[in-house]
């Protein structure tokens, strides 16, 4: 079977998703002929932002995906940066007052990411100065903890100011590179070795934290200490069964989501180095790539999986008792959680192209549609 015809067949949703949906995922198979046999990284290359251009011209699937970059970027030229000194998201329950305030400051970073990403693709040069105003307002205020799990959510901005910290200012690039080495200072000197978060998902997210940073900042330092991480952390916590450390101790799929992902962004990193971090295998047989194959089943629907019933962390009971969605003890895994990791994936497998495109009925989204390009030779991003 062709490549193209394959994506055909698993990317089409399901008749109830309607004539929309059917059409959005065929021009998704449209513009992805080449192979995906050779990853993606996580910046484009300046090649790559070349073809996201004209794909926007050309292609409607690309069009509404970049579009809907430009909206969050427009809203966040009218818009004043709301950063919070303390992050705090870890441990607390949907509706704690100080959760809601970090969460509600959080969505400035998708804010940066998308008016960097608009700034790649139009090159106003008034998106990267507003982008270097968000990110210097969160450098002035904002104080690094050291806790992966509240950091994590910096992510876009970090991704975002890679693409936009040559065209600012020298003091605002000093401000916020100095930010975000505090903020790795923090993560790699937070890790208790005695604690299962020494190597469960929160260690997941501190390399991926770090070595993006390292990689913004072009830190030699930081970079080797996620690579050499991150080596250690397919080995303490993936098995060569496929499960995560994660998995077995919450007895949950959305753990072992929330585990892969950072790992896979991380592994995308490094793909700009040409190294190859997916499909690494460690010395007790565990790779990232058979993890990801690991879980496919629950998301084609071949398998189920009732969350949280096997924990015993009072934390999930918790917020079970709290009603939260997709943490309530024994309610299924809902597959369309797992978009996220797909989309990331997606540079690497074919098959978690299509179904990403499956269980998001279609519906463009712009990392999927890099993950999708040809990969070029050289980077720059």
């Amino acid at each position: 079977m062709s490549m193209v015809l394959w994506k055909v067949r698993y990317a089409v949703p399901s008749p109830r998703s309607g004539r929309k949906a059917v059409l959005a995922a065929l021009a998704w198979v449209a513009l992805s002929g080449a192979c995906l046999a050779q990853a993606q990284t996580l910046w484009p290359t300046p090649r790559q932002w070349d073809q996201a251009r004209e794909q926007s011209a050309t292609v409607p699937a690309w069009r509404t995906a970049m579009a809907a970059q430009r909206r969050i970027a427009e809203d966040a030229m009218k818009s004043e940066p709301r950063p919070v000194a303390v992050l705090t998201t870890g441990g607390r329950l949907r509706g704690d007052p100080l959760k809601a305030q970090t969460e509600a400051g959080l969505q400035d970073m998708d804010k940066i990411q998308a008016l960097a990403i608009t700034y790649r693709l139009d090159h106003d040069p008034r998106h990267a100065a507003k982008a270097g105003d968000y990110l210097l307002r969160w450098a002035q205020v904002n104080r690094p903890t050291g806790q992966p799990i509240d950091e994590t959510g910096l992510e876009p901005a970090i991704f975002g100011y890679r693409l936009v910290r040559a065209d600012l200012g020298a003091s605002t690039r000093e401000s916020v590179d100095g930010w975000m080495r505090r903020i790795a200072e923090a993560e790699m000197g937070s890790r208790e070795m005695k604690k299962k978060t020494a190597t469960n998902n929160w260690h997941s997210h501190r390399l991926k934290i770090v070595g993006l940073i390292g990689f913004a900042l072009g830190d030699a330092r930081l970079i080797a200490y996620a690579r050499d991480g991150l080596r250690a952390q397919i080995n303490d916590n993936l098995l060569a069964s496929g499960e995560s450390v994660d998995f077995q101790e919450r007895d949950a799929l959305s753990y072992h989501v929330y585990d892969l992902r950072p790992l896979v962004t991380l592994a995308l990193a490094f793909a700009e180095q040409g190294e190859d971090f997916y499909h690494w295998k460690a010395a007790n047989g565990a790779s990232i790539a058979h993890s990801v194959a690991w879980l496919m089943p629950y998301l084609r629907g071949e398998k189920t999986h009732a969350e949280f019933v096997g924990s015993d962390v009072r934390f999930d009971k918790a917020r079970s008792d709290n009603g939260e969605r997709g943490h309530v003890v024994g309610s299924l895994y809902e597959p369309r959680d797992a978009l996220p990791l797909l989309f990331l994936a997606a540079a690497y497998d074919p098959e978690c192209a299509a179904l990403a495109e499956r269980l998001s009925g279609g519906r463009p989204n712009w990392r999927l549609a890099f993950s999708r390009l040809p990969a070029a030779r050289t980077q720059g991003g």
